[in-house]
């Protein structure tokens, strides 16, 4: 599971920024629903379930997903990349010095029961270094190190006794493109000491940046096994939605199905490919109040809550059932605040590895019976304009201290500063 990452210039991001799941020593409210151990007689810490990020609108809450999500599809798709492509990074700009600087990110996690440290460091051109640290039986060992030398204008590897491979090592990096990572590469070469690691992007982490646009596909094929059907209806009347159940229609595609005001040229083409295909859609079952039979209503006859939670409910079963790392940009997002409350609090109960990370606006969390006071974090910007992240914990909260009404009092920092404006004309 995930134990912390870092970013350092990165967007509005400048420093070393580091969001941290170890739940803290001195902290022993909700621990047997909010935290869990790693593994039996482990030296790691115990590590938070879920960890919430609050801050004004442009704070960089976002920054800090997307930098992750950078990192994963960098791991991912980066041995794809040709010559002369560029990276999608940005610097940051609001410094002279910042805006010639790489930017940075390193992740640490366990997977398989062994701790690793991955971190890239790079530009718009290239990667200038890479390493990866590996605990088994909690020693360090540092596989493999790649660092740009610019006098000798080649990329220098150091690798460990540990790190299998024999001559091959030194090939996948003659293989290694200046924007694509060693890892990536190595693992396409079929260097399966490090699929553990790569599977962990792959299978393990979940990025959400844009929740409102989460296609309900998922959670569709996942109907079509009764069994997960029913457990998709029971997770979603746990939300007292009163769904009797939910049934799968499969239609051929006509153009009357698309919306009338789509531009014709959209149309056209979504016309052309989809002529002829098999489309499935979703009808919600509620009963008859007096008859008690059932009522199917299409998707778009329910609420925006309804087919949020609906989409949403088998990437979450997903979640849980697999113990992945769920991080959601604004998890309110469609979702009445209570949902939110009831996701929360059923991650913490599921009795999984499964972690939840999210940004919201929604200070009804704050309270000491949902989250442990090492749960919760802050971003705001400092007097650089640069983004600061910082945990509750700083400021040394009380147990069963009233944190809503001291976050929103302006104690922990992290609200909006609206200067200059007077609603009501005094």
């Amino acid at each position: 599971m995930l134990i912390e990452f870092s970013v350092s210039n990165y967007r509005s991001i400048h420093q070393r920024q580091t969001l941290s799941m170890a739940a803290a020593v001195a902290y022993d409210e909700l621990l047997a629903t909010n935290t869990f151990e790693v593994s039996a007689g482990s030296s790691l810490p115990r590590l938070v379930r879920s960890a919430v990020m609050y801050g004004p609108n442009a704070s960089g809450k976002s920054t800090l997903i997307a930098a992750l999500k950078f990192l994963q599809e960098l791991v991912l798709r980066s041995h794809q990349h040709q010559a002369g492509d560029a990276l999608d990074v940005v610097p940051f700009r609001l410094s002279p010095q910042s805006r010639s600087e790489d930017s940075e990110f390193e992740v640490t996690f366990v997977e398989g029961a062994v701790r690793y440290e991955y971190g890239v460091r790079c530009n718009a051109v290239r990667v200038t270094e890479e390493w990866l640290f590996a605990y088994p039986q909690g020693r360090a060992q540092k596989w493999f190190h790649r660092a740009w030398d610019a006098e000798a204008g080649k990329d220098v590897y150091k690798f460990s006794a540990q790190f299998v491979g024999g001559r091959k090592r030194q090939d996948w990096a003659d293989e290694t493109l200046e924007n694509t990572l060693y890892f990536s590469k190595a693992v396409q070469n079929k260097q399966e000491q490090l699929r553990p690691v790569f599977d962990w992007f792959k299978d393990r982490l979940r990025v959400v940046d844009a929740p409102h646009s989460l296609s309900a596909g998922y959670t569709m094929q996942r109907c079509q096994n009764a069994a997960d059907r029913q457990r998709i209806v029971d997770f979603m009347n746990m939300a007292d939605l009163c769904i009797a159940d939910l049934r799968l229609e499969e239609s051929t595609f006509a153009v009357e199905q698309l919306p009338k005001g789509m531009p014709s040229a959209v149309r056209d083409q979504i016309a052309k490919d989809l002529d002829g295909k098999k489309i499935t859609s979703i009808k919600f079952v509620h009963q008859d109040v007096v008859t008690g039979e059932g009522v199917e209503f299409a998707e778009d006859e329910e609420s925006d809550g309804t087919r949020a939670l609906f989409a949403f409910a088998g990437p979450w079963l997903d979640v849980t059932e697999n113990n992945r790392v769920l991080v959601v940009d604004e998890l309110d997002t469609s979702l009445h605040p209570m949902l939110v409350h009831y996701l929360v609090k059923r991650l913490h109960l599921e009795n999984s590895k499964a972690q939840l990370i999210f940004t919201t606006h929604d200070t009804t969390l704050l309270s000491q019976r949902i989250l442990r006071r090492d749960q919760v974090w802050f971003m705001e910007k400092d007097a650089q304009r640069a983004s600061k992240l910082y945990p509750l914990s700083d400021f040394s909260p009380r147990e069963n201290e009233a944190i809503e009404r001291g976050y929103l009092n302006g104690r922990y920092g992290g609200i909006p500063f609206l200067k200059g404006l007077d609603f009501y004309g005094v």
